[in-house]
């Protein structure tokens, strides 16, 4: 099979994951690694991939703050040039002070900052919400 287009560049792939990730140390570098093969099967450029590791460093350092059984849950999907990752089971309210929880002094709110779209939406159990953003390359 030929990865390549026409023009010799390789076809980015639909790449999607779920984590369920235990809270504790290695929350940051399980997240960014998978994070990672996501976008680079997605042939994402450099610029965004260390874009959405930034977002996973702020995400891994403030998220196992508002979860309540002690484990994280995300979903990753790259896409025709775009990345959407979500953590989900959030708790009511929890997505908006995880973003609040975002901001570094002299740089400012790192996902509002590194992402082309933040949303909160209702998860679909009615009890829990999801914090999603997206990153266009």
């Amino acid at each position: 099979m030929n990865d390549e287009g026409s023009g010799g560049e390789p076809q980015p792939y639909e790449s999607t994951a779920s984590l369920r990730l235990a809270r504790g140390p290695l929350v940051a570098p399980v997240l960014c690694r998978v994070v990672s093969m996501v976008l680079a099967r997605a042939n994402c450029p450099m610029d965004r991939l260390d874009d959405a590791l930034l977002i996973c460093d702020a995400l891994s350092a403030h998220t196992p703050d508002h979860v309540r059984d002690g484990s994280l849950a995300f979903a990753l999907s790259a896409r025709e040039r775009c990345f959407e990752l979500r953590v989900s089971e959030l708790p009511h309210t929890a997505a908006a002070q995880l973003v609040r929880d975002s901001v570094v002094p002299g740089v400012g709110n790192v996902l509002e900052r590194m992402a082309d779209e933040l949303r909160i939406e209702p998860a679909g159990d009615g009890k829990h919400e999801e914090l999603v953003l997206e990153l266009r390359f």
